[in-house]
């Protein structure tokens, strides 16, 4: 058969699989791969790419609506790589996360409930990073010869970008406060008649602006970030400051000269108010705080994150003769937050600065049963010998390291809490964890992190067989 390459064909959408995509069937059989769609429509799609086993393409026209789909409440949905479902609702999107994860995890003989949903929908996020990018008007205009004028403006990498970007605001899954602070700082640097860097030149000042909320305590933080320029200092921000203060209780000045469109720190320059903000959980009616840094982590759905770490504990079910060792630490939230269920916590972290908020989030929270390692998981684990009655993993989105792996096993833990952002290496690491039965899937529940969004949290408890 010839090539469907850069032809516009008729599919429907069989079902939405992890990372977000759309299954369809061609009608020779093979499957194609799209975004957008919701099952059971049919559309007209761009075939991008055609090859013997799988063809990917691109949305042009949807012909046959479901009766699931809505309007989305953002103008830049479909554009902005932010949000992937608000042409759903809710509960559609809980049952098509939860469809993912049991497809992912079919190998495991149990029976996976439905995702737990996030307490809040719309404006949850307690952390933002914007770009600053210099808006060059539509290029069918410029295409026609007319010049058009480049203002800056601020806004989010445009889906499968690193050049275009959606202006914001306006952004829903935002806690409010962040867009609040983000359209007082768009106007400033507007009004400056600086221009935003540019990714391609290395030229221009405005960067990146960065928020953070404490949404249970009120705190918010700002870091314009910014190139480096001589002849700039504090005073050139007082007016902004003066605008955000009434509000803000950080508000920081980020320099950064490396070519990286990451947002990295040369140096940092606090402007008005408190080095940190504070956040403050509560998981098994206790309340923990947390301290937050301009670059530290934490999970950036606050209300989700406490039903995340219930669920933990109920999965869990640990006892005070328990020792546990909490591996991918982080900042020591989930550690912190098991410190009164169990005997002792062992966090390990790659990250120093992460471990020294830790330790600084253990000494707020009086917690004198917790001690943290600054190194890589796959590195500590040639070290140790300790043994642990339980073992917390929450690793990074490409899972575990085979040695890392190797090393649990050695441990013989009683329990293993398995805590994935990534449904699919979680499935990888599941079977070689259980390959020679030595553990067992107890449980799986999946927890909704990020409405509006294809990805999904998964809590799995394993546990030591008898005879293992």
């Amino acid at each position: 058969m010839a090539s469907l390459k850069h032809k516009i064909i008729k599919v429907k959408a069989e079902k939405i699989v992890f990372p977000g995509n759309v299954l369809c069937r061609c009608e020779d059989g093979i499957a194609l791969f799209t975004e957008g769609l919701l099952p059971g429509e049919e559309a007209e799609v761009f075939v991008t790419r055609d090859k013997k086993t799988y063809r990917e393409a691109k949305l042009e026209k949807i012909l046959t609506p479901s009766p699931l789909r809505i309007e989305p409440n953002c103008p830049a949905f479909g554009k902005c790589g932010g949000c992937s479902f608000e042409h759903t609702e809710y509960k559609n999107q809980i049952q098509f996360k939860t469809d993912c994860v049991k497809e992912l995890l079919n190998f495991i003989d149990i029976e996976i409930p439905q995702a737990k949903q996030s307490p809040v929908q719309w404006n949850y996020r307690n952390k933002m990073e914007f770009s600053f990018y210099n808006d060059r008007g539509m290029d069918a205009w410029k295409n026609r010869g007319i010049e058009t004028t480049e203002k800056l403006s601020l806004g989010l990498h445009c889906k499968g970008s690193f050049y275009k970007y959606s202006e914001v605001p306006p952004c829903y899954i935002a806690h409010k406060d962040i867009i609040k602070a983000c359209e007082i700082v768009k106007e400033f640097a507007i009004n400056t008649g600086l221009k935003a860097y540019n990714n391609k030149s290395h030229e221009g000042f405005f960067r990146h602006l960065v928020l953070r909320k404490g949404v249970n305590t009120g705190d918010l933080l700002v870091n314009i970030v910014t190139n480096k320029q001589e002849d700039i200092n504090k005073k050139f921000f007082d007016s902004v400051v003066k605008q955000l203060s009434p509000f803000c209780s950080s508000i920081y000045w980020t320099q950064n000269s490396k070519f990286s469109d990451a947002v990295n720190a040369e140096s940092i320059i606090l402007l008005y108010g408190n080095e940190n903000i504070t956040e403050i959980l509560t998981v098994a009616d206790k309340k923990f705080k947390f301290s937050i840094s301009p670059f530290s982590f934490f999970q950036t759905n606050t209300k989700a994150t406490e039903v995340l770490y219930n669920t933990v504990i109920e999965l869990l079910q640990p006892n005070k003769q328990d020792t546990l060792l909490d591996m991918y630490c982080g900042t020591g939230a989930i550690g912190i937050c098991l410190s009164p269920h169990v005997k002792s916590v062992v966090g390990v972290e790659q990250v120093e600065e992460s471990i020294e908020s830790a330790k600084h989030n253990a000494q707020i929270n009086n917690i004198n049963n917790i001690e943290f390692f600054a190194q890589p998981a796959q590195d500590w684990v040639k070290q140790n010998d300790k043994k642990f009655d339980c073992v917390i993993i929450d690793p990074p989105r490409a899972g575990l390291f085979e040695n890392v792996i190797e090393h649990l096993l050695f441990l013989n833990p009683k329990k293993i809490v398995y805590v994935s952002c990534n449904p699919s290496t979680l499935a990888r690491d599941l079977k070689l964890i259980t390959k020679d039965e030595k553990y067992k899937v107890i449980k799986v529940c999946p927890v909704d992190m990020f409405p509006q969004t294809y990805h999904i949290e998964t809590v799995v408890l394993l546990e030591r067989n008898v005879n293992g």
